[in-house]
């Protein structure tokens, strides 16, 4: 799905070619960057030399923010597949709608779940684009309202108890994404991570687990190297 640029390059921009300082926000450790910006547009992101949290180092995640600004295929607004029928190369005929519409969706599904399967049936998975506060306030939010510590997020790529981790691993009635824990667990849900490229042991972790039965479950808008598991028995 193609959507347009979120400025018009075709008009005349102020010529400047300046370095600005900032903090990366794409996850909660918040490394010192610089970033480029010519005629009103950021070409490039880089870590700041002498910052004394990162001194100019910086992760692939932060290399790619730009991506989050100028990407035309990234979804600019809510989307609702239309098609029930699934697979590779099936159209899944998205909609857009408005965020009141996604909301009210998302949230009545989760209540009836909740009332017909109970507070076990929930659990919610923080994504690594928010930070680790905003990660935070959404469990306390979900344990409230759902009264469940199926809780787990991972907010940095380099955090080592969770590299790999976008996968949750479904065991003893708890939610966790610890790497050596993956090939023990009973569910594997990997929600828009390429697991099997972040950690050299999840893709043989996932298989040890398909061959005990446990099913995996891969949510993501592409297809990434974790999906094609799924078809292995």
């Amino acid at each position: 799905m193609t959507q347009a640029l979120p400025i018009d390059l075709s008009q005349p921009q102020a010529e400047e070619d300046i370095w600005i300082p900032s903090v990366c926000r794409v996850c909660s450790n918040c490394c010192g960057i610089q970033v480029h910006r010519k005629n009103g547009v950021v070409v490039k992101i880089e870590g700041l030399p002498g910052s004394p949290h990162n001194d100019g180092r910086i992760c692939a995640k932060g290399l790619a923010a730009v991506m989050g600004i100028y990407d035309p295929a990234r979804p600019q607004r809510p989307l609702i597949r239309t098609n029930p029928q699934k697979g590779i190369g099936v159209d899944p005929q998205w909609r857009e709608a408005s965020w009141d519409e996604a909301l009210d969706t998302i949230a009545g599904r989760l209540v009836e779940i909740y009332k017909r399967d109970g507070p076990d049936a929930m659990a919610v998975y923080c994504c690594a684009k928010a930070t680790n506060e905003d990660n935070y306030l959404l469990q306390k939010m979900w344990r409230s309202l759902f009264r469940t510590n199926n809780v787990d997020h991972c907010a940095r790529l380099c955090h080592s108890s969770t590299v790999g981790g976008l996968a949750a691993a479904f065991g003893s009635g708890a939610m966790t994404n610890s790497i050596d824990e993956i090939k023990d667990a009973r569910v594997i849900f990997v929600i828009g991570s390429n697991t099997t490229e972040q950690h050299p042991m999840i893709g043989v972790d996932m298989l040890e687990a398909k061959e005990r039965g446990a099913p995996l479950i891969v949510a993501d808008p592409a297809r990434t190297h974790s999906a094609p598991f799924r078809h292995l028995h």
